[in-house]
C-alpha cells in the first residue's frame, strides 16, 4: 500500500483484484449435499425426552458416513464432521474385535458440541 506524500493518507490499493462473480458456469442453482430428512432423523419426541433426562446438553445426530477417524453426521441443522469422544476410543481399544463399538452408517448417535467449535460423537442410541 502507498501513501499519499502530500497529505501522509493511504492510496487506495489498485493491486486488489475485485471479487468473483459466478459466470455462466457457475450460475447453475446449488442444492445442499446432505438434506435433513422429514422424519427428524428418526428420533421420537419420546427419544429426545430420553436423551435430555439422561445426558443433558448432548444433541440428536444420525451418522452419514464414518471411519476410524470420525463421522459424518447429520444433525437437526444440517451436516458436520465429528471426532469420536475418548469414551468411544477407549471402549474400542479395548475391544477385541470392536464389534458393535463403532457406530456404523444409519445409527442414532448422541452428539456434543463443545464451546470452542469441535463435535464429538458420544455414542450410539439404541
Amino acid at each position: 500500500m502507498q501513501a499519499s506524500a502530500a497529505t501522509g493518507d493511504p492510496a487506495p490499493a489498485t493491486d486488489v483484484p475485485p471479487p468473483r462473480t459466478p459466470g455462466r458456469r457457475g450460475a447453475r442453482s446449488t442444492a445442499p449435499l446432505i438434506a435433513v430428512p422429514a422424519d427428524g432423523l428418526g428420533w421420537s419426541e419420546s427419544d429426545l425426552e430420553e436423551l435430555d433426562r439422561t445426558a443433558p446438553g448432548l444433541l440428536p445426530g444420525r451418522i452419514v458416513k464414518c471411519d476410524q477417524a470420525g463421522a459424518l453426521v447429520l444433525m437437526p441443522w444440517g451436516a458436520a464432521r465429528a471426532t469420536y469422544c475418548a469414551g468411544l476410543l477407549l471402549a474400542a481399544a479395548k475391544a477385541k474385535a470392536a464389534g458393535r463399538i463403532w457406530p456404523r452408517p444409519g445409527d442414532r448417535v448422541a452428539l456434543r458440541r463443545w464451546p470452542d467449535g469441535p463435535i464429538t460423537v458420544e455414542g450410539v442410541v439404541v
